[in-house]
């Protein structure tokens, strides 16, 4: 016999509680994937693994307060816009795109070396595309990512349509990195069960994400609503996106700016490029103080409770050309 679960708290009180719990969760991350805590079935036993780690998480937090240490709960570094699959409602609007390419290996080495140069600490440090397994040089970056000293775990993120490589599954292997695959219909992953075969023949960790997705609406209008109301709720805050050497807030924000779909604003991330080690805490603080960013004012967000659809149905072919020019 099933539990009945209590009702969660309707209209402002929900969302200020989940809002509370995302910026929680930001400043004091519970476990190397804390962004999987809530996405269980029963929401009861996301809280209580939240909460078992509450007080660890905040021990931590305040050390690295007041010895005044740069650390950051989960950053996803983007490899490629390049995918094999053309996704209706993708988060990162591959389909949308203009420019699909690999981010050049010695770009992304140097990125990798700037930001940790300026961090002490990142709990959960994510490859991600695109499709990252397409992208020729992903052993060395894995490596580069690594040999930093300074990832609590590295993890890639692939949807299970693409080979690994000998030297890619080597630096899998040797860097402990952990393989997430996005699950979605049999058709799309006709490799899937022999690709996690190859995997742990080599050794290499992996496990299996949920088979769908939160519906943040087609990207391309202007939302009726606050863009900070929604911004406060959404759970893509979880992730910092670093892309092309800029940090973003979450991965619409990054991939947007990345492709001109939306105007260029400074305030929207920081540029790691640009900015000094000495300056980078300050940029930092003012980044996180952000009540929304630009892509917010075309994106419903990801709040709890959102509609959920089916992962990865196919975009016809024809709709490639339609809505590629920059957003008014």
């Amino acid at each position: 016999m099933k539990t009945a679960l209590p009702k969660r708290p309707a209209g402002f009180l929900s969302r200020l509680f989940w809002k509370q719990v995302i910026r929680f969760m930001r400043a004091c991350p519970i476990e190397r994937d804390s962004s999987s805590v809530l996405a269980h079935k029963s929401r009861i036993r996301g809280l209580l693994r939240l909460a078992a780690g509450t007080p660890r998480a905040v021990a931590l937090h305040w050390r690295d307060k007041i010895k005044k240490r740069v650390v950051l709960g989960q950053v996803g570094l983007i490899v490629t816009t390049r995918c094999t699959l053309n996704c209706d409602k993708c988060m990162a609007h591959i389909p949308d795109l203009r420019r699909k390419n690999d981010m050049p290996a010695h770009e992304l080495l140097a990125d990798i070396q700037a930001l940790f140069s300026r961090v002490d600490y990142v709990y959960d440090f994510c490859i991600g595309g695109g499709e990252p397994f397409l992208h020729p040089d992903l052993d060395l970056i894995l490596r580069a990512c690594a040999d930093s000293g300074k990832a609590g775990s590295l993890s890639l993120i692939t949807n299970g349509t693409v080979f690994p490589d000998a030297k890619t599954l080597s630096a899998l292997r040797e860097t402990n990195t952990r393989v997430d695959f996005s699950r979605y219909q049999p058709a799309l992953q006709p490799d899937f069960e022999k690709i996690q075969a190859v995997l742990e023949e080599n050794g290499v960790c992996h496990s299996v994400l949920p088979d769908y997705w939160v519906d943040s609406d087609s990207f391309g209008e202007l939302k009726e609503g606050s863009p900070a109301r929604r911004f406060g709720g959404c759970f893509s805050r979880l992730y910092y996106i670093y892309m092309s050497g800029q940090l973003h807030l979450c991965l619409q924000s990054a991939f947007l700016a990345y492709d001109g779909r939306i105007a260029d604003c400074g305030e929207d991330y920081v540029d790691l490029r640009a900015v000094s080690p000495a300056a980078f805490p300050g940029e930092l603080g003012r980044l996180n103080r952000r009540n929304a960013v630009s892509a917010c004012s075309y994106c419903l967000g990801k709040p709890y409770g959102a509609p959920k659809i089916p992962a990865a149905v196919q975009r016809p072919v024809e709709r490639d050309a339609e809505r590629k020019e920059p957003l008014k």
